[in-house]
């Protein structure tokens, strides 16, 4: 199965999610898989948990898992980050990622979505003298 980023560009996108993430408390997690999910939602409900994502100091982080075998994504924000911005947010960042998918532009897209990501949690949480990066940067492949 053809992989969806290069190395170059996965390390572009761990590059991208520490820039952000040193400006704010949030975090920022993407999985890839190649699995075929049935139930993406449920799927991505259950990686939230198992990553420990709820487990952050704010709650303020978000989860984007992509199904290549799917075409499908599901984007997840904690309690926090959720309660902080609109149902047009997650709509607005939902059609961006899945224009530039559609568009062949994985890099593209996942980098837009953490730029709006970083930037909304920058704007309601940000960074403080002790900033930990609480999860890890790298993606996950599953």
């Amino acid at each position: 199965m053809k992989t969806l980023l290069t190395e170059l560009e996965e390390q572009a996108i761990v590059v991208e999610i520490h820039a952000h993430e040193i400006r704010t408390t949030g975090e920022i997690r993407i999985v890839i898989t190649s699995k075929w999910i049935l139930r993406p939602q449920r799927y991505a409900v259950k990686l939230f948990d198992r990553l420990g994502i709820a487990l952050t100091a704010d709650r303020n982080a978000a989860l984007i898992v992509l199904f290549i075998r799917r075409r499908r994504f599901v984007i997840i924000g904690d309690d926090a980050l959720a309660a902080a911005v609109s149902g047009d947010y997650w709509k607005t960042l939902s059609n961006s990622l899945t224009q530039n998918l559609r568009d062949g532009q994985p890099l593209l897209a996942l980098t837009t979505a953490i730029h709006t990501l970083g930037q909304t949690q920058a704007s309601r949480w940000p960074a403080d003298s002790c900033n930990p990066d609480e999860l890890p940067n790298d993606i996950i492949h599953d």
